[in-house]
């Protein structure tokens, strides 16, 4: 697992630091304004239906079953390979049809609040994008097969690929004035994507097909994977509603906001990624042939040490989001405007950004025993928090209460999975160490902020500020024994007593 960890997180890195690029160059030569709202809009509508396809539903229901077939029966395996790979060859074409032909449709849903120069943008840019929709696809099953495998390699650099092509994009679109290349950027990654990932199969041997075609192992292979799918198949259709919510009452607020809505996103996306997808995405194939308690008693390592990082990363963000927007963006076309919407998204994602990452884990532990019932409902109920609350506040709040609605399906997400892993009280008391130190760091920021003259420069502030902060949390961790022992440990391991 320490391995499949690795590859992830290191892959993770490299997207996140390829996709800072790319997002620092698209607000400096696009900011918040109508080409970079037609982006994201098409971007996100295309991704709409192809997740719907790729979800961690699919995932989760996916890559137990298949490794369960491995083990038992290498025929049965192959043949639910083919039928997964034909089943995904009709549905990608079929979304390219409905995408490419019915694209002003589309953008309608999407986004009702934009219309003239802006909708005529984001139409041209929803055609172009459809054509990566079969090469998305299949890439993202290859990607699924090879971490059953035991190979996470293409999972690992999918997004890194997708960020090249992405940041060529936005050179080339600014270079030759054409903002279509934004989305040939986009299209472009996923091409090349696909190839690499089918060539890098084929050598690994892991795409090899049954040498025969049994219609008796077809329907029992189809009829478990429908089975073990079926409590998730509404939860697609609920989380890919609830973005296209969320994009569509972003456009009603303003253009701006839509664009400042994926800023803001790159930046808390980024603790997810770094923090749980890749212990996630691990620990899933591994978790699925161990027993509920060993799992849970690993989970409730995992969290004491992730809530310690989670906690502090998502206080420091929301404290000084303003100047971390400011050093990333405030460039260019990305004007003050930019940054105090882009600031109020942020804050409102970072009071519950610590339990969306920590729960994004949870989810995963349930999904290794497939009590996809139990995910079912702890996602139906989050995520129609988040919807509930977007509806409640983009009025009266802005772009502030689409970053809280987020927040709130962290927070339900959090809590009701933790239930069902039956850790739900073995969680408390981490809570319990970290909370009062981010009280009593507040309380200095408040006292000391009348005193103290912070310097002019954003980037020596941030480094003054971290650098205070990272300090003050390690010290009040090292008050408690977990946390202590498990640094000493750490140490003695490596051989550095």
């Amino acid at each position: 697992m320490k391995k499949a960890i690795s590859q992830l997180l290191g892959g993770n890195m490299l997207s996140k630091v390829l996709g800072l690029l790319r997002e620092i160059l698209m607000a400096k030569f696009f900011g918040t304004g109508d080409i970079n709202g037609a982006y994201r809009i098409a971007q996100t509508g295309t991704l709409v239906p192809i997740n719907f396809m790729t979800s961690d539903s699919l995932n989760s229901a996916f890559i137990p079953l298949y490794k369960k077939y491995l083990t038992e029966n290498e025929f049965r395996a192959s043949t639910f390979k083919l039928c997964m790979f034909l089943f995904f060859a009709v549905i990608s074409l079929l979304i390219f049809f409905v995408l490419f032909f019915l694209s002003d449709y589309w953008v309608g849903i999407m986004a009702p609040g934009i219309n003239g120069n802006a909708r005529e943008m984001t139409n041209e840019l929803f055609k172009i994008m459809a054509i990566c929709c079969p090469f998305y696809l299949c890439s993202g099953l290859i990607n699924y097969i090879s971490m059953a495998h035991g190979d996470y390699k293409p999972m690992s650099m999918r997004a890194s690929i997708q960020n090249v092509g992405m940041l060529l994009g936005v050179v080339a679109a600014w270079y030759y004035n054409n903002y279509l290349l934004l989305a040939w950027g986009f299209t472009g990654s996923y091409i090349a994507f696909s190839m690499w990932a089918v060539l890098r199969a084929r050598k690994e041997r892991i795409l090899n097909l049954p040498e025969r075609f049994d219609m008796a192992e077809v329907k029992q292979v189809m009829n478990s994977f429908w089975i073990t799918l079926r409590p998730l198949l509404l939860l697609p259709l609920i989380l890919q509603g609830n973005i296209t919510l969320e994009r569509a009452l972003a456009s009603l607020i303003s253009i701006d906001v839509v664009s400042a809505l994926d800023y803001a996103r790159f930046i808390t996306e980024t603790v997810t990624f770094i923090l749980s997808v890749p212990i996630a995405f691990a620990g899933l194939p591994i978790w699925s042939s161990q027993s509920p308690e060993i799992v849970r008693e690993k989970v409730t390592v995992i969290y004491n040490w992730l809530a310690l990082l989670s906690m502090n990363m998502s206080f420091f963000i929301f404290v000084y989001a303003k100047d971390i927007v400011i050093l990333l963006f405030m460039r260019g076309e990305f004007n003050s405007h930019s940054v105090a919407v882009t600031t109020d998204i942020i804050q409102g994602m970072c009071i519950g950004l610590w339990a969306q990452v920590i729960g994004y884990i949870f989810i995963k532990a349930l999904s290794a025993h497939l009590n996809n019932k139990q995910v079912l409902i702890v996602m139906i109920v989050a995520l129609l928090g988040n919807a509930l609350v977007n509806l409640a506040t983009f009025k009266v709040w802005g772009a502030f209460g689409l970053g809280m609605g987020n927040s709130i399906y962290g927070l339900v997400m959090f809590v009701c999975s933790a239930w069902y892993l039956k850790i739900a009280k073995d969680l408390i008391p981490a809570a319990m160490r970290i909370a009062p130190g981010l009280i009593i760091y507040s309380g200095f920021i408040l006292v000391l902020g009348h005193v103290v003259t912070e310097p002019s420069s954003v980037l020596i502030r941030l480094l003054v500020d971290g650098s205070l902060f990272v300090t003050f949390a390690i010290l009040w961790a090292m008050l408690f024994p977990i946390y202590r022992n498990g640094i000493k440990g750490i140490f003695i391991k490596k051989g550095l007593r």
